[in-house]
């Protein structure tokens, strides 16, 4: 199936509840709306993301937003919804790189000055022996007076090889890894729409209607 822009909105995409009507309290029991369904949603496995057939690695420049980058990627800033489910991204404001205005602020309330410059924590630097042997690998937290010692060729070595993060720069690093994202390659948008309408079908039920509606109990109506 093709999908045009018009389709490709994410509410497009949720299914409906026959919901219980809010409007106000004069209304019967048995008045009911259709709204869509804002709980129903569709995660990607992590195996999928090591399929190199279907992905990308993309890293988010500057201040873009998913939308910018759904634009740049498929013409169409409707499917951001596709960038943040390819990354089964919830909570964009926590899980999608803040703008440097936005970083900003955040460490200016989380810190004082003098707290921006002490060390956070310290970690290990790749270390290898005179024969290229890993002795061990880069990015492992570790105590200030960490070292090893290692047989190098015959002769004992004793190494330290690490370095420290101040708070500024773990938080820089923390928002900086969260620009390494999955992108789903165009060429398989189709078949992902179509993954992702599956998802959303309602099976059959006591509440099924359709497979994109379903009634929902009303708690103003009394069973005998």
């Amino acid at each position: 199936m093709t999908y045009s822009k018009s389709t490709n909105s994410y509410f497009k995409q949720l299914p409906r509840l026959d919901y219980p009507s809010l409007a106000n309290d004069r209304q019967s029991a048995y008045d009911f709306q259709i709204v869509k369904n804002f709980f129903k949603r569709g995660v990607v496995r992590d195996d999928i993301f090591n399929e190199i057939t279907n992905f990308d690695k993309y890293i988010v420049e500057g201040d873009e937003r998913p939308d910018q980058v759904a634009y740049k990627i498929y013409g169409d800033s409707a499917l951001d919804w596709v960038v943040l489910t390819s990354n089964n991204i919830i909570h964009v404001r926590d899980e999608w790189p803040m703008s440097q205005g936005d970083f900003l602020n955040y460490i200016e309330g989380k810190y004082t000055s003098a707290e921006l410059s002490n060390i956070h924590h310290y970690e290990t630097l790749s270390l290898r022996d005179s024969r290229g042997n890993l002795i061990h690998p880069a990015g492992i937290n570790v105590e200030e007076n960490f070292s090893v010692t290692f047989l190098d060729n015959g002769v004992y070595r004793t190494e330290s090889k690490k370095r420290s993060l101040t708070f500024l720069e773990n938080e820089t690093e923390l928002n900086d890894k969260k620009r390494e994202i999955n992108i789903l390659k165009p060429s398989s948008l189709n078949q992902f729409f179509d993954n992702f309408n599956e998802i959303m079908k309602y099976k059959p039920s006591r509440q099924f209607v359709t497979e994109d509606l379903k009634k929902t109990e009303n708690p103003r109506i009394i069973s005998p």
